[in-house]
This record gives C-alpha cells, sequence and structure tokens, in this order.
C-alpha cells in the first residue's frame, strides 16, 4: 500500500518557466523523488532513471505492469547518443524531422543507467518533447527523465494537471501545472530495432506522416 503524502503544485510559465521552479523540480527528482511535469503531448509522471527505487516508485505509484518499460525525456538532440547504440539511419532521420515533438524513437541501448526503466529489453524509447519545461528539468538534473504518462493504469492519459492531480494527488511530491497540454494525444512510438520500423503504439504523429519521410513503416 502508498503512503499518501502532501502533494505541492506550482504553476510554471510554458514557454518562460521560472528558474526557481525548474530548480525545485530538479531537487526532487534528484532526491529520489516523482514529479508531475507537463509535456506537448499529455502530463507525464518522471524520476531520475539511474536511480532504482524511484523508477519502481513509478511503478508502483502508476500501478503499471513491471514488464512495461518507461520513455526517457531529453534536454537536446545530442543527449539521444547518450543511450542510443548504433541508431539507425532511419532512427536518425526521423529524430531531425520529428523532434522536438512527438515521436518516441524506441531504438537499442548501451546505457546501463537505464537498466531500471528497460524492463528487462534491449531497447528504450527517447523523446525530445516540444516543451520546454520538462527539457529545462532534465538540463538541470544532468540526464534524461525517465517518463510515463500521470495517471493510474488504464485510466485516461491527463490534458491538464487536475486531470493528473485527480489520479495522483498524495501519491507525488510535486506537480508542475501549465495548464493543458499543446496536443492532448500521446506520443506516436516506433521501434527502429526492427527493419522495416514499426508504431507499436499510434499516437499524435500519424503513420502516413512517418512514410513520407521514412518510407516503409508497418503497422501492429
Amino acid at each position: 500500500m502508498t503512503e499518501e503524502m502532501e502533494t505541492e503544485v506550482v504553476s510554471v510559465d510554458a514557454e518562460d518557466p521560472d528558474p526557481a521552479v525548474i530548480a525545485r523540480a530538479a531537487e526532487v527528482i534528484a532526491g529520489g523523488g516523482l514529479v508531475v511535469v507537463p509535456t506537448d503531448t499529455v502530463y507525464g509522471l518522471v524520476c531520475d532513471p539511474r536511480q532504482k527505487r524511484a523508477v519502481q516508485s513509478i511503478y508502483r505509484v502508476k500501478g503499471r505492469d513491471r514488464n512495461l518499460p518507461l520513455a526517457l525525456l531529453l534536454h537536446d538532440m545530442s543527449q539521444a547518443m547518450t543511450y542510443a547504440s548504433g541508431a539507425p539511419e532511419a532512427a536518425v532521420r526521423a529524430m531531425q524531422h520529428f523532434w522536438p515533438g512527438a515521436l518516441t524513437v524506441v531504438v537499442k541501448d548501451r546505457s546501463d543507467e537505464t537498466a531500471a526503466v528497460r524492463a528487462r529489453k534491449d531497447t528504450v524509447g527517447l523523446r525530445l518533447p516540444a516543451h520546454v519545461v520538462p527539457r529545462l528539468v532534465a538540463r538541470e538534473l544532468g540526464c534524461a527523465l525517465a517518463s510515463t504518462s500521470a495517471n493510474r493504469s488504464r485510466h485516461d492519459s491527463p490534458l491538464t494537471a487536475q486531470q493528473a492531480l485527480a489520479d495522483l494527488k498524495g501519491l507525488v511530491p510535486l506537480v508542475l501545472d501549465a495548464g493543458r497540454t499543446p496536443l492532448g494525444e500521446e506520443s506516436t512510438v516506433v521501434n527502429f530495432a526492427d527493419d522495416p520500423p514499426r508504431v507499436l503504439r499510434p499516437g499524435a504523429i500519424s503513420a502516413e506522416r512517418l512514410r513520407e519521410v521514412l518510407g516503409e513503416v508497418k503497422e501492429g
């Protein structure tokens, strides 16, 4: 049973966030805590992927299947190569075209830092969000953010901080509220460890748009 705590809700400007708010979120995460952050797609529940106990907390609080991996939210394009092991040309092309944005790129992983988020798989999902808040938090923390949608499993992904609070109030120490998410739809997840690439989860970027850039893309 998860012990309840006081949840602090802090408003943050989606375009020009207060550095003190960013630093506060990074401080909580560095201390092993979970934070709800806005993204361009849906609100995310994030932690430090290097801290196994923090990652375990995400699974426990969310009620998430331990066989389902978490994704990593990056602070810039170059950070992808910290985690990707020999990313194929198609993955690089997708990053260049769709990032920052609503595409999660699944590639072979080479970092011991991500073992806790990979759910015993040899791949990791990477995304550079088109929202400044999670990117600045990741930069302040000094690593990518382990992330999943900020809701209990099998509930709708939250588009507002209030929706996230409906599920997670008392279960996380900090929620950053930047208003409604711009896209209101989850990212598209594409596995580039497969050839041709395969859509694992439909989302904000359609398969048709992917094919315009990548050529053959499988669905399902």
